[in-house]
């Protein structure tokens, strides 16, 4: 006799839901997945469903790197969806979605698993008081695709132009039904600079809602975007010639119910506290830069001039820099930081475990915040605006460098990242500006699409 199905599970059955797909986000950033029959989910949430540990020295291109500490066909682990995070993915086609997180066989979490060390620094912010929230804005090009040829935009427009969302009101209204049937919350959707190109904010929540919504908002938008017979690139620069993608990451902070970011008498209002964090995440972006830009096609993006923000610097209100602090006004909006460097070849559960992280050592160890930048960072004298780094080498050696993450994630899975981001930079090897760009133009659909 089978067992009876949990209520949450029940009434998806209720609602004609037959299959949920659960996945997970590996080193390379790309979403990997396992789907199981509905009636089985509960014990996939309970027991999980197998995974090689191999999955995380797949490169971005879908090849195995052979010399990456993973790169062995020995061991199993048990991905475990997350039963609280159940969602509807495309209820009309009966698909539900969760995302999950590894274990070992003996039950164990799996020390390199990536969103449960996400799980684990909200977990340690939460002890000490503190409650970070966080918001992800998508940028993506939509494009006719053809083998041969670079993503072409797939509506006329100008940038922002309402004429390029009349052009694309059906694409739009797909793709707004598609995230609201899916549960998905998000606050705006425009057209963007770029041609073919739109941005999606998804509203705030905790560290994991954030990622997790990253994630799940992105099938939905790749599930639409191929309904229409187009396809959609988020790589950071799908060609040299286009406006790359970006993926900017939103904070805000309280430390006992009082927000940090502003109330205070620093620069923007800042308070001490919030201050002492805006000054650790400075202090550590060339490390960050490793996670947020994972992809060596990501430092093309970071190019002086393109309002990319690739210069170690925060403002206030300054859309090119780095750390850019929006503060509260009449308009009531609480005060918040934006991330502005990280695009969306990132691991979201990576990239908020390291931002949790530096957020907390700032905040145990506070250090001096130099002096907003005005203006742009390019155009300040020689020396008054450090460079980020512009290759992923350079990152890569930071956060080797760097004693607070290395701490935050382990050793193992600190070496396992090195590993990757060493494996990319092979990748990369030798190959022009222009090869990378069409290397990765699509991504993350691993493998590429050599087919019409």
């Amino acid at each position: 006799m089978s067992k009876p199905l949990s209520p949450p599970v029940a009434a998806l059955a209720d609602q004609g839901i037959r299959w949920v797909a659960i996945t997970w986000v590996n080193h390379a950033g790309a979403p990997l997945v396992k789907v199981v029959p509905l009636a089985c989910f509960d014990a996939a949430a309970a027991v999980g469903v197998g995974f090689s540990p191999v999955s995380d020295a797949f490169r971005a291109d879908g090849a195995i790197d052979p010399v990456h500490r993973l790169a062995c066909p020995d061991g199993d682990l048990r991905l475990r969806a997350d039963a609280a995070a159940l969602a509807l993915l495309e209820p009309a086609s009966g698909w539900a979605w969760a995302p999950g997180e590894r274990f070992e066989r003996s039950g164990e979490p799996y020390a390199g698993d990536q969103r449960h060390r996400c799980r684990q620094q909200q977990e340690q912010l939460h002890q000490a008081g503190v409650e970070l929230r966080a918001g992800f804005e998508l940028e993506w090009l939509v494009a006719s695709h053809r083998p041969d040829a670079e993503p072409q935009p797939a509506f006329p427009g100008g940038p922002y132009g309402a004429d390029r969302l009349m052009e694309g009101l059906d694409y739009a209204t797909a793709l707004l039904d598609g995230l609201e049937a899916a549960g998905i919350p998000w606050q705006q959707f425009h057209p963007e600079y770029g041609a073919g190109q739109f941005e999606l904010a998804l509203a705030p929540g905790t560290p994991l809602e954030a990622a997790d919504r990253l994630v799940h908002a992105r099938l939905v938008i790749q599930r639409v975007t191929r309904r229409f017979g187009w396809r959609c690139s988020f790589s950071p620069k799908p060609s040299l010639e286009r406006v790359g993608n970006g993926g900017h990451l939103h904070l805000s902070l309280q430390r006992d119910g009082l927000p940090l970011l502003e109330g205070g008498g620093g620069p923007g209002g800042l308070s001490d506290a919030g201050g002492a964090v805006l000054a650790a995440l400075l202090e550590e972006l060339p490390a960050l830069l490793a996670l947020a830009c994972p992809l060596e096609i990501s430092y093309r993006r970071l190019a002086p001039g393109s309002w990319s923000a690739p210069f170690q610097v925060w403002g206030i209100e300054n859309r090119e820099a780095a750390l850019r602090l929006i503060p509260t006004a009449a308009d009531g909006a609480a005060a918040h930081l934006e991330l502005k460097v990280a695009d969306l070849a990132a691991n979201p559960y990576l990239l908020l475990a390291a931002v949790q992280a530096v957020a907390g050592a700032g905040l145990d160890q506070a250090r001096p915040l130099p002096p907003p930048v005005s203006g742009d960072p390019a155009h300040l004298p020689a020396g008054a605006a450090v460079r980020l780094p512009a290759r992923l080498a350079e990152a890569s050696a930071a956060f080797a460098a760097s004693a607070v993450l290395r701490q935050a994630f382990g050793e193992e899975l600190h070496a396992s990242l090195l590993d990757s981001q060493a494996a990319e930079v092979r990748r990369c090897a030798g190959l022009s500006d222009a090869e990378l760009a069409a290397a990765d133009g699509w991504w993350p659909l691993v493998g590429g699409l050599g087919w019409a």
